[in-house]
Formats: C-alpha cells, structure tokens, sequence
C-alpha cells in the first residue's frame, strides 16, 4: 500500500483551467457566428429555405396572440394554431406541422403578454430576459470560481435554448434558486420551486427533498406558491382552460408513448431507449423507474448525510433530469448546475478519476451534441447514458466521502498549528483511502 502525502492533486493536461478555458473561448466563438449567420440570413437577407430562429418560441408567440385576440382557450385548437404559426414562416418556403400547445396555464398566464411585440423583437425580449435570469442565478455559484468564466458563458446548453427560444433557461435559474437559497433563504428556495409548476415534469424532486431533507418553510413555500399560481391563472382564463389542459395532457401522453412525430429521436430518457429498442410500453416504464427511482434514493441518502453540500446540489439536478419520462435536448442546459457543483467539489477532492472529468466535459458537450445528433441515426437518446454516468460518478465521490470520515472522523474546531497539521493528517489519510479503493474510475 502507498501513502501520498503530497498537497498538490494533479489533473490531467488535458484539463487544466486554462485550456478548457481556451477550449470553451474557441466553441463560444463558433456558436456566436453560426447563430449570427442564421439571424442575417432569415431576417435581413431574406434567403428561403432557411427557418427564422426560435422555432419553439414561435409556439409561444402564437399561443400569446391566439389568448389576446380569440381567449386562452382557444390556443388548444390545433388548426388555429398551425395558421398562426405559419404566418411566422412566410417568405422562407418552410411549411411546418403544427406544433401542439401542451403547456399548464400558468405558463399560458407567464407568455400571456409576448405577442403585443412583434415576432422578431418578442422573441429577442425573451432571449434577453432568459440570459439574464440564468446569469443572476447562478452567480453565486461563479463567486468561487468553479470554472472559468469562459466555460460558462461558452456552455452549449445555453445557446441551444435560445436558437430554440425556449424556456429551459427560466426554469434552470428557479432549479438554481431553489437549491442555492435553501439553508439561508429556505421561504425564497420554496417559491422558485413552487414556480416551476410551469414545467410540472420537472417539479417534483425539489418537493421531495425538502421534505426529507425537513426544510419545512421551503415545502410549505413551495406548495403554496404552487397553488397560488395555478389558482389565480384559473381565476383569470376561467376553469374551462384546465380541463382543456388536462385533455390535452392525457392525448399527449399517449402521443409520447408511441413516438408522436418521432419524439423519442430527441428524448435523452430511459423510457425512450427502451421503446425505440422495442420494449412494450409498461417494460419501458419499468425500466425508467428503475433508473428514477434509484438516482432518488441516492439523492435523498446524500441530502440527508451531506445537506448544502455540492454533491447534494447535483445530485437533485440530475435526478431532476433522469425522473420524467418527457425531455427533450434543450432540457439539458439544465446540466450547467451539476457540473458547476462537481466543478467545486473536484477543487476540494484529493483525486479526481480521469473517467469524471471525461463524464464532465461529455455532460457539459451533451446540449450541442444532442441538437447534431438528431440529424443522425444513433439520434439524441444517447444523452440519456450521460445522465446515468453522471449520477454514477456523483454517488461514487458521496461514497468516497464517507469511506474517507469513517478513517478520519468528524471535522472539529481547531486553530492555528493544530489546524495545519490535521489538515496534512486527513489528506494523508485520504489519500491511503484513494489507495484501497479499487473502483472503476481509476485512469
């Protein structure tokens, strides 16, 4: 058995901060331009055959314009819905299938007022506002400097939602909330939790672990935040809109089930390997609930052993993901919290498997590569094993941990010299851990 005793934890070349820094400069700068060319090509050069940007905000827009001129209900009806969508496309010779509107009415209630701007000034309104609420939020995690700067702004999952004009990065920055303002803020966490009742599917984790984790002020935010905002979108729509809701929730369900224009290609889920590998659809639910509920038990066994910790942080992200059975590519610019957290923990970890930070940078790579991969045949269900290997590599280091104070015990008030040499005594001992532990990790 070897004892390292040295200080320095090395990483592999290939990942120091300043290459990945340059690494993520040279992707950001190839994002920027290739969004750049698409936006003059449609909208100032006026070429055909090219789709102007935002293709789901588009959806949105067209259901904000049916609600303001027709009701709120009436963006459930599919053939109006088409015509307006496809008043968005003329002059680009693109005709497009109608896009169903699916989403609950409080997210009806949240994109109510977009079509009092026109299409283009609208769509670049909600770009803006997305950005800014990812930045806000997950500023406080940047405060450490986890990563450079640089690999955050250049994060593909950011730029996938915006060419899409979706709203993952809204309800990133309230998963953000939600975990970043439990132990000093647990009322605020609770109503960013409660508000992502605008994207149900992703919601009920964050719930969950309040309750086990006895964050009560939280759950009880959370809940009546919840209610409040279905409530009052109720009172304002009228309860006709969601029963109309539901209807459609439950023709959608099945449509999902049975690969409704071919979603499976660009749903990262178990369910949806399992179904394109021709398992029937109860063996495809197991096989989901499996991998679901396993990555929950974990999750709750390291919120209720480490709470507030980086590892707890990512650990509910990525369960976060993994849970529904409905996602789609964009949903993964959620990854920036899991790899933002591992990002610090990996500085505070006295070795870091050259596997993780492979899993890592796959995770952070997985948006963009998923949007490219849909054009191909292996499709963007892939995504779905980066999820799993990142939950993987998550209860791996939480294990690690725990192996590690069983050797050294409890952390315990110190000063000074004392506190220097218990320091230099826990890493020796770490490191004689890192030794023993034959894992599959090991470069």
């Amino acid at each position: 058995m070897k004892v390292f005793v040295s200080q320095e934890v090395q990483q592999p070349a290939f990942f120091t901060r300043e290459r990945i820094a340059v690494y993520s400069s040279a992707l950001l700068v190839a994002q920027i331009v290739v969004i750049g060319v698409w936006v003059t090509s449609c909208w100032l050069l006026h070429n055909r055959n090219v789709p102007p940007p935002g293709l789901d905000f588009r959806v949105f827009w067209s259901a904000s314009f049916i609600s303001i001129h027709q009701g709120a209900i009436a963006a459930f009806n599919s053939d109006l819905l088409l015509a307006i969508e496809n008043t968005l496309l003329q002059g680009t010779g693109i005709e497009s299938a109608c896009a169903p509107w699916i989403y609950p009415p409080p997210f009806q209630l949240l994109i109510f007022p977009l079509a009092i701007l026109p299409y283009p000034a609208s769509y670049a309104l909600f770009c803006c506002i997305s950005i800014a609420c990812c930045l806000l939020a997950c500023a406080p995690l940047m405060k450490s400097r986890p990563l450079p700067w640089a690999v955050f702004i250049a994060f593909p999952g950011i730029w996938v939602a915006i060419i899409h004009g979706q709203n993952s990065l809204i309800t990133l920055a309230l998963a953000a909330g939600a975990l970043g303002l439990l132990e000093k803020r647990p009322v605020a966490a609770g109503v960013c939790a409660g508000l992502l009742v605008i994207k149900p599917q992703l919601a009920p984790v964050f719930p969950l672990l309040f309750l086990f984790g006895r964050n009560f002020k939280a759950l009880v935010a959370a809940g009546v935040t919840a209610a409040l905002l279905c409530l009052v979108s109720g009172l304002i729509f009228g309860a006709p809109l969601w029963l109309r809701f539901f209807e459609m929730a439950s023709w959608f369900n099945s449509a999902v089930q049975n690969n409704y224009a071919r979603l499976w290609d660009a749903m990262p889920t178990v369910f949806a390997i399992a179904r394109h590998s021709g398992a029937s659809i109860g063996v495809a639910y197991a096989l989901h609930a499996f991998v679901a509920l396993g990555s929950l038990l974990f999750t709750i066994s390291i919120w209720l052993r480490k709470p507030h910790s980086s590892l707890a942080n990512a650990a509910a992200v990525t369960t976060a993901l993994l849970v529904p059975t409905y996602l789609l590519y964009y949903d993964l610019a959620w990854l920036l919290l899991p790899i933002l957290y591992l990002a610090a923990d990996f500085r505070t970890s006295p070795r870091t498997a050259r596997a993780e930070y492979v899993v890592v940078t796959l995770a952070w790579l997985a948006p963009l590569a998923s949007l490219i991969t849909w054009f191909m045949p292996f499709k963007s269900r892939w995504a779905a094993v980066v999820l799993i290997a990142l939950m993987v590599i998550i209860v791996h280091r939480f294990l690690r941990e725990i192996r590690v104070q069983s050797i050294t015990g409890p952390a315990s008030p110190a000063s000074g010299h004392d506190t220097e040499l218990q320091r230099r005594s826990a890493s020796c001992r770490r490191h004689c851990v890192d030794d023993l532990d034959a894992d599959l990790f090991r470069p």
